[in-house]
């Protein structure tokens, strides 16, 4: 009679997601905990989770997959804080814009030990193999990208190319500036007044697009009220011109 090892497999997945999750946490604790840019051996990660050194290593086939999933775990969290922050059912574009920009100020200003981990290799299942960070801020604009051509679509505008710089340059222009931010030992702003520049910064790039598309969008009103309007007025300049 056959051993049924797929079962048995099956019956153990559940506690081995829980020791890789356990061993992932510890990973990020002690980043955070220590110096910038200090190692931090296998051991120490193990003992963090209570676990044998050599459990680790069976949840893991060495430290690059590892480190890898911690990358990961890190930047999904990134996302998932901006993701609500980008919620366009709740506020103004300019409010949307200052909630964005600061969940990165908190983020790398709270956590720049994690941020720089992100640059030190590539998170788990990227094909491209870029360090991390790149990732992120490419997944970031990715999602900014879709969220503008959605928009944009709403009131028949999309044009992707223009789109897609535009989101690239707020991103990369925000997270450069609060890194630098960040890393200065006497800055000149504070949080809420770095906040405030960067949301301009980005308001003036997204209204200068918008105007050279025929479009004038106030940063102050209500976004899904506004976008109502748009289309209201795309709608009645389509109904004219086929008159």
């Amino acid at each position: 009679m056959g051993v049924d090892t797929g079962g048995r497999r099956a019956r153990w997945e559940p506690h081995n997601n829980e020791r890789r999750t356990r061993i992932v946490e510890a990973a990020i604790e002690l980043i955070e905990q220590g110096p910038p840019g200090a190692p931090i051996s296998s051991q120490r990660i193990a003992e963090r989770a209570g676990l044998a050194k050599s459990v680790l290593y069976r949840q893991f086939s060495g430290r690059e997959e590892l480190d890898r999933r911690v990358r990961a775990v890190i930047a999904e969290r990134f996302v998932d804080e901006l993701d609500a922050a980008l919620d366009v059912g709740a506020g103004s574009i300019a409010r949307i814009l200052a909630r964005a920009v600061g969940v990165v100020v908190d983020w790398i200003g709270d956590h720049p030990r994690w941020h720089e981990f992100l640059r030190g290799g590539p998170a788990a299942d990227d094909p491209i193999e870029r360090d991390a960070l790149t990732g992120l801020l490419a997944a970031i604009a990715a999602r900014a990208e879709q969220l503008v051509t959605g928009l944009a679509g709403a009131v028949g505008v999309v044009d992707p190319p223009v789109i897609d710089t535009m989101t690239f340059a707020i991103v990369s222009m925000t997270e450069a500036t609060v890194t630098r931010w960040s890393r200065d030992p006497d800055p000149a702003l504070g949080r809420k007044d770095l906040i405030a520049e960067i949301s301009g910064y980005a308001w003036s790039i997204l209204d200068g697009v918008a105007r050279s598309h025929g479009l004038a969008l106030d940063p102050d009103r209500p976004l899904l009220e506004l976008l109502d309007d748009l289309a209201a007025n795309q709608a009645a300049r389509r109904a004219g011109s086929l008159r």
